[in-house]
């Protein structure tokens, strides 16, 4: 409300002058016709003039008083009602104002709605609050409605109170300070249409537009399954647009409705013209709030780049109250007050009728002193009332609610939105349940209390990783709240869980490193999982962490109906109770997380993985070999983006998933019952290829018990067991006569455990994917003009004709024990089968872009792939005759052992020669452990790095380990002279393996 070409406050002005003004104001009016006749004019100018002279409807402060206050912000303002869910119906900035205005005695009209006007409480000093309904003329309300969208924003059905009188507000004038003191205007369209209504803690009406008017069609359904999922730039572009619609709307009803409202731009202006006259006449600036001045539409509005004023207060001065009048009222309240609400004596507090002989217009009672002084008598039309009131007995079940609670952490956003949709469909699926109570909102982990965790408690957590696979700091709590638990003894709660792991399986060794981290805390106290405890949502595949959402929702669903319908039920997801084979039946609950995530596994591959095969490397795989490997893969007729990666599931080997099926006593084309719908069960011979590790140690040991018990209590000494793998331990066991049990014919009599052999499956590990940087560019590997010997021009023609199939490289360097570059290349001789999928890189989107300034690479090692994918793109743009080279020169520094140097010598003399390498610095190891990236800091290479970055614009890739990232970072920062964030921001890409 911004009335500048008004006086004008701060300017002495005598009554007669302003009482002239609004004479002279009354009669232009006469004169348009406004008033339809003498009598009507001289009624409006008498109660002009009057209200002139009595400008304040209450008393001012006395000392050492509160004063007379309203308890409404303004005088007109909707209700805003808490229901069941936690939601509000109407707005919810006068939640805690509606709820105290009902306690107070108001009844809402009913049906309620999100537009019903709640009722002005006014409260004398010293003096209970009273309850004034507004007249049925001021009750008016403006319908928003839209030129254009004429039924759209009817269906919307948005509506706004036509003017704004603040009421709890306060003048403070010649040191008198008047608390009540109502100040009324008119709207400016950006309070409504960019605040009010589209605030999302207020109306939040934005996503809704959107929805009506379609801004959103064409990309819900394909790129997002809800408006909440999608891409942020998408959200702001149609909440950007929804907005503007709404603020037009807003002004086009008001001027259709004959209401006074101004624009923001006018307002604006009008102010900055204003202030600087004011300035130019009296040499300095009145003080101005720019946060109530400044309309919220930017830097297209003149008063936003103004900012606030000298922070004085001159007087007279309009200002906020200091008190809330509903606090105040909770201090003061009297003790028969208290008595007379539990009878309904309060709802005469409604000024409908007569005035109760106990209100401050009678004296006799002493009420304005009464709730200070004990010795007043209880008011008299209390009596009779109080005399039959009773202590009430309150009686506590027997039996107790579940409670489900949604928690997250997260170093960013994400899974805090993940969290609030999983709250939703939480309330969604349990509406109505009885015995169930549900946390209105998610909150941080780190808000979870010890006094939270009970017996009764169901937490639902969503959980990203930072670092190395670390909690977030506002989850980082939970190992306190444990041990705190832990340490009173109080461990053994067995309340349940189930965790949303929001992480990147492509890094591979710290993927959902928090979500496990947690679920460790949780067990610790004994924390009993639901849906297999954590999901492991990856967004290497998904384009979206909501994507990932949809799967674990459809385990959580059944299990979160199962352990509240029975809270101590065996949950086991996936799986039809009625359907469940004698063997699913007995698998007991530390089993239900292990079976959950083979099925989730089986679920993976069968949707996301594809067959390839290893059909050369650059030498045969052996113990000790000082370099990396060159492999290539046909993954069929896929092709796959330049700088990419790739996951590949090693599989075991042939030979020694036979010698596990001979161990076992099974056929591989029997089923292993993961599922009781057959036709999604995997075989044993698949099962033991494609789901378990068999080169690594078995997670559990608990069968050997019941193999004892097969084979007559015989007692086995288990301690070396703990160390070998899968393989060995079968094999031993074989070889001691152990495992005839499960091929003889009493593996089937009832005094054998009828899921043994289930049971050892399910203790094998899971076999894990490996992440590797794809190291070949498809056109140039694909192409038949391939000119340089000794490059891999021949791959395609390896077979003796052309291969019609995409051909995949990737750089492996080996380590000792490795399960794909030391025990899979050795066991697995060429060709050999594989499973794969292809993600996108961490930096593939940037290093994919044209690069038209200077590029400074470093890396090291296997680090090289993805460099070597990007010469190799490089020399294939070159080489194409239609395109002009229009790219920056790469300045590679490269640090690689002695036996790498023959993979990588060919494509960089080739790089060199078609002018895409302007310049390389090698470092092969070496004893005195020289470093690549020291080479930065020469002399002449400093100077010529610090041009190409600073003066050219040029960008950064490193692709190192952890320490050589973290050491170039510091060296390229001293070379700019500051820090990297600061000095390149996103020019600088780094890829850490």
């Amino acid at each position: 409300m911004l009335h500048t070409d008004e006086p004008r406050v701060g300017e002495n002005r005598a009554l007669g002058v302003v009482e002239k003004e609004a004479r002279e104001f009354l009669e232009e009016l006469r004169h348009e016709g406004f008033f339809a006749s003498d009598k009507d004019f001289c009624e409006r100018l008498r109660a002009v003039l009057k209200e002139i002279r009595s400008v304040f409807a209450f008393p001012p402060r006395r000392p050492d008083s509160r004063g007379p206050l309203i308890w409404n912000n303004q005088i007109l303002a909707f209700a805003g009602y808490e229901l069941d869910d936690g939601s509000v119906l109407g707005d919810p900035m006068s939640g805690d104002l509606t709820k105290a205005i009902i306690e107070l005695g108001w009844t809402p009209p009913e049906p309620r709605s999100k537009w019903d006007l709640l009722p002005i409480v006014t409260m004398a000093d010293g003096d209970v609050p009273v309850i004034a309904e507004l007249p049925p003329d001021l009750c008016k309300l403006v319908e928003i409605r839209h030129p254009q969208y004429g039924s759209e924003f009817e269906k919307l059905d948005l509506k706004w109170v036509p003017f704004p009188a603040l009421s709890r507000l306060g003048f403070d004038i010649g040191g008198v300070q008047y608390t009540a003191a109502p100040f009324i205007g008119w709207f400016m369209d950006a309070e409504i249409g960019v605040r009010n209504l589209a605030d999302s803690f207020r109306y939040n009406v934005l996503p809704d537009i959107v929805e009506a008017l379609g801004l959103a069609d064409g990309k819900i359904g394909k790129i997002a399954e809800s408006f909440e999922d999608l891409p942020e730039y998408e959200r702001l572009s149609m909440l950007s647009r929804a907005q503007n619609e709404l603020n037009y709307a807003v002004h086009w009803s008001f001027s259709q409705a004959k209401v006074n409202m101004t624009d923001s731009l006018t307002a604006s202006m009008k102010w900055t013209r204003y202030d600087d006259e004011f300035k130019e006449k009296n040499g300095f600036r009145l003080p101005a709030d720019p946060y109530w001045l400044a309309p919220p539409q930017g830097s297209i509005i003149p008063l936003w780049h103004r900012g606030g004023a000298p922070n004085y207060q001159p007087k007279p001065m309009i200002c906020k109250h200091v008190q809330d009048p509903t606090k105040a009222w909770k201090r003061e309240k009297p003790e028969w007050f208290i008595a007379a609400k539990k009878v309904g004596v309060v709802a005469n507090l409604q000024m409908k009728g007569p005035k109760m002989p106990w209100s401050s217009s009678t004296p006799d009672h002493g009420l304005a002193n009464m709730h200070k002084d004990p010795s007043y008598g209880v008011p008299k039309i209390l009596g009779q009332a109080l005399d039959v009131i009773v202590k009430e007995t309150e009686v506590v079940s027997q039996s107790k609610d579940r409670s489900i609670d949604v928690y997250y952490c997260s170093a960013g956003t994400l899974a805090e939105k993940i969290a609030i949709k999983l709250l939703d469909r939480t309330k969604s699926l349990l509406k109505g349940t009885p015995g169930v109570s549900i946390s209105p909102n998610s909150r941080p982990l780190n808000d979870l209390q010890t006094s939270n965790i009970t017996s009764e408690k169901i937490l639902l957590l969503v959980a990203s990783s930072t670092g190395q696979g670390e909690i977030p700091p506002n989850g980082s709590r939970i190992a306190e709240i444990c041990h705190e638990i832990v340490s009173k003894k109080q461990d053994n709660v067995s309340f349940r869980y189930a965790i949303y792991g929001n992480g990147d399986s492509r890094y591979s060794g710290t993927y959902n490193g928090a979500a496990e981290k947690i679920q460790q805390q949780l067990r610790r106290i004994g924390g009993r999982p639901i849906a297999g405890g954590v999901f492991h949502g990856d967004t290497a595949i998904q384009s979206t962490a909501f994507q990932s959402l949809g799967p674990w929702w459809t385990k959580l669903q059944p299990a979160l109906q199962d352990v509240v319908e029975d809270p101590y039920k065996l949950v086991l997801t996936g799986s039809n109770e009625a359907g469940r084979t004698n063997s699913l039946h007995s698998v007991d609950s530390s089993q239900e997380d292990v079976l959950a995530a083979f099925v989730t596994h089986s679920q993976r591959l069968d949707t996301h993985f594809y067959g390839a095969s290893l059909i050369s490397t650059s030498q045969k795989a052996q113990p000790n070999h000082p370099g990396s490997y060159l492999l290539t893969l046909d993954i069929g007729k896929r092709t796959y983006d330049d700088l990419g990666c790739i996951q590949i599931l090693p599989l075991n080997s042939p030979s020694k998933t036979r010698r596990v099926l001979r161990s076992l006593g099974v056929s591989g084309s029997a089923l292993v019952e993961l599922n009781p719908d057959p036709e999604r069960c995997p075989t044993y011979a698949r099962f033991l290829s494609e789901f378990v590790d068999l080169e690594a140690p078995f997670t559990v040991l608990k069968w050997l018990d019941n193999l004892c018990l097969a084979n007559a209590g015989k007692m086995l000494d288990t301690e070396m067991f703990t160390s070998q793998s899968v393989v060995e331990v079968l094999g031993s066991l074989e070889k001691s006569d152990y495992l005839t049990t499960l091929t003889s014919d009493t593996f089937q009599l009832p005094n054998t455990p009828s899921d043994l052999r289930l049971a050892i499956c399910l203790s094998m590990p899971l076999l894990h994917t490996r992440n590797y940087s794809i190291a070949s560019s498809l056109p140039y590997i694909s192409s038949p003009k391939l000119g340089r010997p000794g490059t891999c021009a021949s791959i395609g023609t390896m077979s003796g004709k052309q291969s019609s199939s995409s051909l995949l490289q990737i750089l492996v360097k080996p380590h000792l024990d490795g399960r794909f570059s030391s025990t899979f290349l050795t066991d697995s001789p060429s060709p050999s089968p594989i499973k794969y999928r292809l993600v996108d890189s961490v930096v593939g989107p940037a290093l994919r872009e044209p690069a038209s300034t200077p590029q400074i690479i470093v890396a090291t090692g296997a680090g090289f792939a993805p460099v070597r994918c990007l010469l190799q793109r490089r020399i294939f743009a070159a080489r194409q005759a239609s395109i002009e080279q229009t790219q920056g020169g790469i300045s590679l520094f490269l640090g690689l052992k002695p036996a790498d140097i023959p993979l990588v010598t060919d494509l960089l003399m080739e790089a060199a020669e078609l002018g895409v390498l302007e310049s390389l610095s090698v470092v092969p190891s070496n004893e005195a452990k020289v470093r690549i990236y020291e080479r930065l800091e020469e002399e002449v290479v400093r100077e010529v790095v610090r041009r190409k970055l600073l003066d050219e614009d040029g960008r950064v890739f490193v692709c190192t380990g952890p320490e050589a990232a973290k050491a170039t970072k510091e060296v390229i920062a001293r070379v700019i002279g500051m820090e990297v964030a600061m000095g390149l921001g996103s020019r600088y890409v780094e890829e850490v393996f």
